[in-house]
């Protein structure tokens, strides 16, 4: 008999509690025992943006001191989105500064010629994303815990604490994303982002305000800066402002075909993120799924998550497993045969070959290289 690890990767019907919180001063509406669906409020809350600036000087092209004989707006006073802040003729035409937002026009730098816009505090609803039963309230510290039932994946490496969004798939599994991909418009969204991500595009979903990102594979430098350690055990706590979980590993490796084909049933549907677990989570979007959460009794403080540990288990024909080792690290299939006798590599190692049946081809490979999934 042949064993190899077994790795848990996707778990489908797990009951689960899970936290939404007020991100600002508010109130609860939400009560305890009751059902909700995914766009039920559970509370309102004041979001402050804080501030933003303009150069009204290097814009119009003038000197800082000028600023002033241009701005249509007095300190003090309430400029809205769309409205004009300043106004100069020029020779051929004119130039225009236009409120990028709500705001209070707060101050003029004279030195700089830049204007502080204080944003306006805005009333947010915060809507509960799942289907399921409200299981506690806490006025307090503005949280409703729900009961709900979920599918987990589990990937390889990941950093960052627990973040929420809707999911947002922006390439193939097997792409290459670069920054260019990212925007504004994908602020608090969970990205599902190919086969690689590197430094440059992790900083331009950090400054997009992005949640999260999934992909197949992460550069070990750009990990190692971000989660200072590949002990999952030192690991736990980091926090760089989003969450990653990388599927796969390290390197260009495409998203497995066990997630691609779960992520892409939930596109554009809530989910929840935890790069230090390595953890997505996806909310069930069947409103019957409050039924059996109705059955399953959960210990009030639940644990908010511990990543499964390998386990050991035999091979056999018709297990379903994953590659872990070059050139086909990544690619998952089902075993499909298991010699008797060993094989001598070109290495001098004698092992065990194993045939695994992929939805492409069969590709024969030395045991060790393979590990189960569930």
């Amino acid at each position: 008999m042949l064993y190899a690890n077994q790795r848990l990767r996707v778990r489908q019907g797990a009951c689960k509690l899970v936290k939404r919180s007020l991100k600002g001063p508010g109130v609860i509406l939400a009560r305890k025992n009751t059902e909700i669906a995914p766009h039920d409020v559970l509370g309102k809350y004041k979001l402050t943006g804080g501030f933003t600036k303009l150069n009204l000087a290097r814009e119009m092209n003038i000197p800082p001191l000028e600023v002033n004989k241009y701005i249509k707006k007095a300190i003090g006073q309430t400029v809205y989105k769309g409205e004009l802040l300043a106004f100069k003729k020029n020779l051929f035409g004119s130039t225009q500064i236009i409120a990028p937002t709500d705001a209070i026009f707060e101050n003029v730098d004279r030195e700089t010629g830049e204007i502080t816009l204080k944003m306006i505090p805005k009333e947010v609803a915060l809507t509960s994303g799942v289907f399921g039963v409200v299981e506690s309230v806490d006025a307090n510290r503005g949280e409703v815990t729900i009961k709900c039932l979920t599918t987990e994946l589990y990937g390889i490496f990941g950093t960052g604490s627990e973040r929420e969004g809707f999911l947002n798939i922006i390439a193939g599994s097997g792409d290459l994303v670069n920054a260019s991909k990212i925007n504004l418009s994908n602020k608090g969204q969970i990205l599902v982002a190919g086969s690689l991500v590197m430094q440059e595009t992790i900083k331009k979903a950090l400054t997009c305000n992005v949640s999260g990102i999934i992909c197949g594979g992460l550069n070990m430098d750009d990990y190692l800066s971000m989660a200072t350690s590949l002990v999952p055990s030192k690991r736990v706590g980091t926090e760089i402002g989003i969450s990653l979980v990388a599927s796969e590993g390290f390197g260009l490796i495409p998203i497995g075909d066990d997630f691609q084909e779960i992520l892409a049933g939930h596109n554009e549907k809530f989910a929840m993120i935890s790069g230090n677990l390595g953890r997505v989570l996806l909310p069930s979007s069947d409103p019957d799924s409050i039924l059996s959460c109705r059955k399953v009794s959960l210990p009030e403080r639940q644990a908010q998550g511990v990543k499964p540990e390998l386990l050991v288990s035999e091979l056999k024909n018709g297990v379903k497993v994953r590659l872990i080792w070059p050139p086909f690290m990544g690619t998952q299939g089902k075993v499909s045969d298991i010699d008797k006798t060993p094989t001598t590599l070109e290495s001098g190692i004698s092992t065990y070959l194993v045939t695994v049946e992929t939805k492409s081809r069969k590709i024969k490979v030395p045991y060790g290289n393979i590990e189960i999934i569930i």
